[in-house]
């Protein structure tokens, strides 16, 4: 997980709201896209975007009242924290798949 994409990904608005809202209860993409007021297409390229770095993952697929099959995403993110402190940006991320935190640290004085 590199921290400078993990700390762009979670400064983003619309990843934290759907993040929240697959916090709350598993959710479709286009049940996602109704609640952020987005587009589809967007929704669903932040969703790709949230699934590959580890935020949120398929949960099942449900079958809609028109045969169709769409999947439910929830979130692995229970809560994390960011800090900047003595020239280092730091970024705990607790997840539901580990027993203990990730713990993130760049010093951008030491490119590390």
């Amino acid at each position: 997980m590199d921290i400078l994409e993990t700390s762009k990904i979670l400064s983003d608005e619309n990843a934290l709201k759907i993040i929240a809202a697959t916090q709350k209860a598993p959710c479709t993409a286009q049940e996602l896209s109704d609640e952020l007021k987005t587009p589809l297409a967007g929704t669903y390229k932040k969703i790709k975007e949230l699934e590959q770095n580890g935020f949120i993952a398929p949960l099942d697929r449900k079958l809609t009242s028109y045969g169709k099959r769409v999947t439910r995403y929830t979130s692995r993110v229970r809560g994390f924290f960011v800090e900047f402190y003595n020239n280092e940006l730091r970024i705990t991320l607790e997840m539901d798949h580990d027993e203990c935190p990730i713990r993130l640290s760049w010093n951008p004085l030491l490119g590390n």
